[in-house]
């Protein structure tokens, strides 16, 4: 099983809301469908802070797309001036972070995975240069919900793999849990869990998050007044995952599980928190094989290796402003980063072997993976710096 430590605590990548829902809007979202009718097609992938990514052909040329199942398909700005594809509605997006833009619609001809061809795909037209973390992955646009609906699709992280296929029985098709979806107008895909004894509807599955399980805080506080969850821990700044890139003000509740239940089947170690939406991200996901199979609306999670007896995460979490450079976000109280005294706002001079005064920016730390121990130098308000040593939190 891959136990990579991701720099990025709890980032939801992109929007996972749509409005502006107008006539035109509705009946273009609809359009599209898949060349071939029998097929089945394996392509690599390539997880980077604990997202997916694959590559896509347009009009002869290979992009880099985001895999996400919580966001409607979308094209780059840039993509969209290259190929002057035909705008065919406008409309609101709303981002992860409740942030609202207006945007335009377009109509992909085709774009291709592998042999597998799409055809009149309607996609949004996103700035992905406004979030700094969106500008540092370098995507050229997204593969989402329904673009995602017209076939069937089995994701296996362990082996960085990406199987499409349709009219035709996937012959590996086994799994650990079976569990039903459901849809909405945008075709975003929804189960539910339990938790302890309570039962949690309508959680959306969102592979464009790299967090565990999301709650908003009445169910939350519902589940601790229960005693379902007890010891919790508090996040504390701003954070900025939308795709709208705003920056808004975080105060967020943590805590780790080990009663959430999918079926018959018992997880241990997740990590729930509170969040602007409901949501089940690649966090918790990446444990599985999983198959999403629209031909009878059901998921298939097969276990893929055994889960870590502890986790270990950093307790803060950086960003970029172009006042501020590379700063701390956010971060967990009594975390071993709290306790040493780091703070959000702080700016970042140094992070280990990187220096964001000299030869480092944000992408470079984007990039970068942290070890168990972590040294940082800080300049505070007053700009005093100084240096800070702390291993990474164990819960």
């Amino acid at each position: 099983m891959r136990n990579k430590i991701p720099i990025l605590l709890l980032i939801g990548i992109v929007f996972q809301l749509i409005i502006g829902c107008s006539t035109k809007w509705t009946q273009a979202i609809q359009s599209g469908e898949v060349a071939q009718y029998q097929f089945r097609e394996t392509i690599d992938i390539e997880i980077k802070k604990g997202l997916i990514f694959l590559p896509v052909i347009i009009e002869g040329k290979e992009y880099l797309f985001l895999f996400d199942s919580g966001a409607p398909f979308s094209i780059s700005e840039k993509l969209q001036n290259d190929h002057n594809f035909k705008v065919v509605s406008k409309g609101n997006i709303v981002d992860s972070d409740h942030n609202r833009k207006k945007v335009n619609w377009s109509q992909v001809d085709t774009i291709s995975i592998g042999n597998v061809i799409f055809t009149n795909q309607t996609a949004f037209i996103g700035d992905f240069e406004a979030n700094p973390l969106l500008r540092c992955l370098e995507i050229d646009g997204i593969i989402g919900s329904n673009l995602m609906r017209h076939c069937n699709w089995t994701i296996d992280q362990q082996q960085n793999s990406l199987t499409l296929y349709n009219g035709i029985r996937d012959p590996n098709l086994s799994s650990h849990v079976m569990i039903p979806f459901k849809t909405d107008h945008q075709y975003n895909i929804f189960i539910d869990i339990n938790v302890g004894q309570a039962i949690v509807r309508n959680i959306l599955v969102d592979y464009g998050s790299n967090g565990s399980i999301a709650l908003n805080n009445e169910i939350f506080t519902t589940l601790r007044d229960r005693d379902i969850i007890s010891e919790t821990l508090h996040e504390k700044g701003v954070q900025q995952s939308g795709i709208v890139g705003k920056t808004i003000d975080l105060n967020r509740e943590i805590a780790y599980s080990d009663s959430v239940r999918i079926d018959s089947a018992l997880f241990k170690k997740v990590m729930l928190r509170t969040g602007q939406t409901v949501s089940i991200g690649n966090s918790f996901l990446s444990r599985f094989r999983v198959t999403i199979d629209w031909d009878n609306r059901n998921m298939h999670l097969f276990e893929t290796g055994e889960i870590p007896d502890i986790i270990r995460f950093p307790g803060y979490k950086l960003g970029y402003s172009a006042h501020s450079g590379v700063y701390v976000q956010s971060v967990v109280d009594h975390s071993n980063a709290y306790n040493k005294g780091v703070r959000p706002n702080m700016k970042v001079a140094k992070l280990d072997g990187l220096d964001f005064e000299n030869n480092n920016n944000f992408c470079d730390y984007v990039s970068y993976e942290l070890g168990e121990t972590i040294y940082m130098e800080l300049i505070d308000s007053s700009g005093y710096k100084k240096e800070y040593n702390f291993e990474q939190t164990i819960k």
